[in-house]
């Protein structure tokens, strides 16, 4: 569940950088909403792994795919400041 809903925050992400027809006030709101929703589902990830206790391998490639979903986001912020 937590891995489809980083790809989902991605798609949005994606979708608020790739859009010719947006301002730039709604860009920010849906790249907001992509890293609350990124961080949240992290989040809501570790206190499940601490409340079950045996979830650690699960907890860790969580972590993996935030990271990368991190960078992707600073790449795509890195674009779009170019493209300014």
């Amino acid at each position: 569940i937590a891995a489809s809903i980083l790809e989902a925050s991605m798609k949005i992400l994606g979708f608020s950088v790739r859009s010719k027809n947006l301002k730039g006030t709604y860009e920010k709101v849906l790249r907001d909403a992509s890293v609350a929703i990124a961080a949240g589902t992290t989040i809501m990830a570790d206190r499940m792994a601490i409340g079950e206790g045996g979830n650690q391998d699960i907890l860790e490639e969580l972590r993996e795919e935030n990271a990368r979903l991190r960078t992707s986001q600073e790449d795509t912020n890195r674009k779009m400041e170019e493209l300014k």
